[in-house]
């Protein structure tokens, strides 16, 4: 799965409303195991970042987010957020499931952010859709993380990207390392837009007559038999004609 780099490396400014950022539970999920204490000073100071428009080149990718970040000083920071991808076996049994689990199908298809699909990974795969914090590994090149093991950086990262999780859920399903599911044309919007057509089948030639055949008994009487078998011998004489045309154009 290739690196996927948000709006093109522009600065990205969350909108401001109220004072949580995230709003769907995968985004409230990364929120939180990333900044546990969204109530601590930092993480004011992360949240003051993000409205700001301070967090730009924004990429994500299987077990990694990378951004840069301009700090109060004026300084240019760079922030990486990594974690283990979910494991291959895992994604595929949830994948079958939800041919199984209709509750499952739009957090596959990263089209939503499905609570049904994080109880599943978390209670029957033992495997959460958002690893917790101690198993994040988050890193900042400012001065501060020699004192704070989350720098205001890293939570305006985290806040940024949660935020784009709410537009785009697929986003944290690409930092886990999985593929999102393509839904099926009846449910892509248009109920009228089906799939890719299969070739046509070779058609089949059918015998003289074949036509009269499966209609079956006429009950009209002509010259003593049933008018179905008085009309097969110029059936057979049609296709005699027809063949013989053929081969000489």
């Amino acid at each position: 799965m290739s690196e996927l780099v948000l709006d093109d490396g522009r600065p990205l400014a969350v909108p401001r409303d109220g004072d949580r950022i995230g709003a769907g539970p995968w985004a409230r999920l990364l929120a939180s195991a990333v900044v546990p204490d969204e109530s601590s000073a930092r993480a004011e100071r992360g949240r003051e970042l993000a409205w700001a428009g301070m967090v730009s080149h924004v990429s994500v990718e299987a077990g990694a987010i990378r951004a840069r970040v301009l700090g109060s000083s004026g300084s240019d920071y760079g922030v990486t957020l990594e974690a283990s991808v979910l494991p291959a076996r895992v994604w595929a049994d949830a994948v079958r499931e939800a041919l199984e689990r209709p509750g499952l199908e739009a957090g596959i298809e990263g089209s939503a952010q499905s609570v049904h699909l994080a109880h599943y990974l978390e209670a029957e795969q033992r495997e959460p859709l958002v690893p917790p914090m101690r198993q994040i590994r988050t890193s900042c090149t400012c001065p501060d993380r020699e004192y704070a093991s989350v720098c205001k950086h890293v939570a305006a990262v985290a806040f940024v990207v949660a935020d784009a999780v709410d537009s785009e859920p697929s986003l944290l399903l690409r930092w886990r390392g999985c593929e999102p599911v393509t839904p099926p044309a009846s449910r892509s919007g248009d109920p009228w837009l089906a799939g890719v057509l299969p070739p046509p089948r070779p058609v089949r030639a059918l015998p003289p007559g074949a036509v009269i055949k499966r209609l079956g008994r006429s009950g009209i009487r002509a010259g003593g038999r049933d008018l179905a078998e008085a009309l097969e011998p110029a059936y057979r004489a049609f296709g005699r004609a027809g063949r013989a045309v053929d081969s000489d154009s």
